[in-house]
């Protein structure tokens, strides 16, 4: 019996059930990580920039965000590690990594310090290790709804990074946004331990790295190699349609600091309204994980990408209703949220699915690149319209992009439903 023979042995259900169960504590943590900076940009302007007009801090921070994305770019070089050192081990690295960025936010003096350790977190989350570890130890017909599961688990840590934001941004004039980086700091150095020394590797890599020990291959070769696979022409589209999505959607990094400078809605409402998006988010999640599985993938692309720019308009035009602003914003974010991360999720369930097992992690690694070099480049650019138009405008303008995803995603993107990872070649 071989070692992968005898790995698939061991597994048990209740082995599965510890791996989501730890699973879920990483999207808990990823999650939190992913959120927390943007929820409280306003307070770092604050502190680093007082007295500065509005429109200057908001192209500051569009700027140092371009510049931050870039750290992004190193994610592909762990989902490339990802298909040469295994999961596991790369896996524990970027919870690792969330938690030592972090403490670096914490101790910052000086904006620079600040944004080059959000550089360094940006090496870190929003990984899709742990989502390659659900899918190849996932039964076929289960792996968006594992997915799911594990993406609503990851709510918590919203919920976590809410409470937090009531405990250190109160109504009252303080600037205590450092607090906010205090539970990734905890949770992650153990966390990382645990994943090292308690999980085991998935069944899909050790049966790869047997075959590859035959057919060992150079970083260029690997790197060409996904652009050989026989979904070529899908993974191409989705690269581009990664690329709009982070060009486009500026407002989830900058949309607290635009409610702040409207003023019409005081920092406590505006975590009450972050609480409550919480839970409009799992509408996203439970979409996916009953229909991805049913209808397909590319209904669901096509859905999200045109609801969001809409929702969009309804918050940036009710944020300067004289009544009933919150409720309006409120409803208008929701239902930008439930578009953003339904949209997010089947892109990154997608690409999964076009890619074989030795370059999975590689492949994964590549979106990743081209949706940091969207969010780059749309930074930038608008640190610049910024200035002249202000935030709402903009947000509206770059938004508008996501609607070029759905011709893209229904005529040339390949269905994924019901694949079988292990024929993918």
């Amino acid at each position: 019996m071989t070692e992968t023979a005898n790995n698939q042995a061991k597994r048990s259900k209740s082995y599965f059930k510890y791996l989501i169960g730890v699973l879920m504590l990483v999207q808990i943590l990823d999650t939190y990580s992913t959120l927390y900076p943007g929820s409280i940009p306003s307070y770092i302007m604050a502190e680093f920039f007082p007295g500065e007009p509005d429109n200057v801090t908001s192209s500051i921070l569009a700027l140092a965000g371009s510049i931050t994305s870039i750290g992004m770019y190193f994610l592909f070089f762990n989902q490339y590690l990802v298909d040469i050192i295994g999961r596991k081990r790369m896996l524990a690295i970027t919870v690792l990594g969330m938690s030592i960025s972090s403490l670096g936010m914490f101790l910052s003096v000086s904006y620079v310090m600040y944004v080059s350790f959000s550089f360094f977190l940006n090496f870190f989350f929003m990984s899709d290790i742990w989502l390659i570890y659900a899918n190849e130890e996932s039964k076929q017909d289960k792996r968006a709804l594992n997915t799911n599961i594990i993406l609503m688990a990851g709510l918590f840590g919203a919920v976590i990074m809410v409470i937090s934001r009531f405990v250190f941004i109160p109504d009252v004039d303080s600037n205590y946004w450092r607090g906010m980086t205090l539970f990734p700091m905890i949770i992650g150095i153990p966390l990382s331990f645990v994943i090292y020394f308690t999980l085991k590797e998935t069944t899909e890599f050790q049966s790869m790295k047997e075959t590859r020990k035959k057919d060992s291959r150079s970083f260029i070769v690997d790197i060409k190699s996904v652009f050989k696979i026989e979904n070529k022409k899908s993974f191409l589209i989705i690269l581009v349609i990664s690329f709009l999505f982070g060009f486009s959607n500026l407002f989830i990094g900058l949309f607290e600091k635009f409610i702040k400078d409207e003023g019409t809605i005081p920092p406590t409402q505006v975590t009450i309204m972050f609480g409550l998006t919480i839970f409009t988010v799992m509408i996203a999640y439970l979409t996916n994980g009953f229909l991805a599985d049913r209808i397909g993938r590319k209904p669901l692309l096509c859905l999200w990408s045109l609801i969001l720019p809409f929702s969009v308009v309804v918050w940036v035009v009710g944020a300067n209703s004289s009544q009933n602003a919150f409720l309006i914003v409120f409803i208008g974010y929701a239902i930008s949220h439930i578009s953003f991360w339904g949209l997010w999720g089947i892109i990154r369930i997608v690409a999964i699915e076009l890619m074989p097992t030795d370059r999975r992690g590689t492949g994964i690694g590549i979106r990743g690149l081209s949706g940091a070099l969207g969010t780059t480049i749309g930074l930038l650019t608008s640190s610049f319209i910024i200035l002249e138009i202000g935030l709402g405008l903009t947000f509206i303008i770059f938004v508008f992009a996501n609607l070029m995803i759905i011709p893209l995603g229904f005529f040339f993107v390949k269905e994924t439903k019901g694949v079988d990872l292990k024929e993918i070649k």
